[in-house]
């Protein structure tokens, strides 16, 4: 099963791990939380394997295809 599928069972990472971009480290989720300005907070759940989202922001970021799906 693909990660986004398995994505659809996490829950919403708390928000007591969100941090500011700006300082936002290697291994957190960049998913903006609110409005991307110079005050910018991001999730800060933990990532694996370099990711950018944590699984639950991966599957709104990313729509998974469809079979029959004109692009």
């Amino acid at each position: 099963m693909s990660q986004i599928g398995d994505a659809e069972t996490v829950e919403e990472p708390s928000a007591d791990l969100r941090v500011p971009f700006a300082q936002s480290g290697a291994f957190v989720c960049k998913y903006i939380i609110g409005e991307p300005n110079d005050r910018a907070v991001c999730c800060g759940a933990p990532v694996s394997d370099g990711k950018s989202w944590c699984a639950y922001h991966r599957r709104i970021v990313f729509e998974p295809t469809r079979p029959g799906r004109i692009r």
